[in-house]
Order: C-alpha cells, then structure tokens, then sequence
C-alpha cells in the first residue's frame, strides 16, 4: 500500500513545541516529510529517524496549523 506524505519546511514542523528537539536534532537539507500516521521523516524514502506523537495536540497542530489532509481521492 502507498503512503501519502507532504512536504514542509523545519520550522513549520517545529513550531510544535515537542517536535522542536527533534527536528534540531535531525538537521534536513530540505524539507521535512509529515506522513498519512502523522510521523515525521526527513527523508521521503525512509520511515528512521521519525518523529511520532499520539497526542491529541499534535493531531490538531497538523491539521489546523500545518492544514495536513489525505486528499479524498487518496484516503
């Protein structure tokens, strides 16, 4: 099964106060990928190092700060 990801830049990502140590941490030459599970890769082609968080205030951060969505005809 294909995954769908989308491309952000760093600070995007890490204006999520928990996910700020990890993408200092994992220092990108582009863009960072946030991925249908709501990781973060900042490689499009690798799932490691990733950042995850189950919390419900990272699921609102991507969809109501970063506007992160499936397209419908993908999901």
């Amino acid at each position: 099964m294909l995954r769908y990801s989308r491309a952000y830049p760093p600070e995007a990502v890490g204006a999520f106060g928990p996910a700020a140590d990890w993408v200092a941490a994992h220092p990108a030459q582009g863009p960072l990928f946030l991925w249908d599970d709501l990781s973060v890769t900042a490689d499009a082609f690798a799932d490691e190092p990733a950042y995850r968080d189950e919390s419900a205030q990272w699921h609102r951060f991507c969809h109501e700060q970063l506007g992160f969505a499936v397209p419908d005809d993908l999901g």
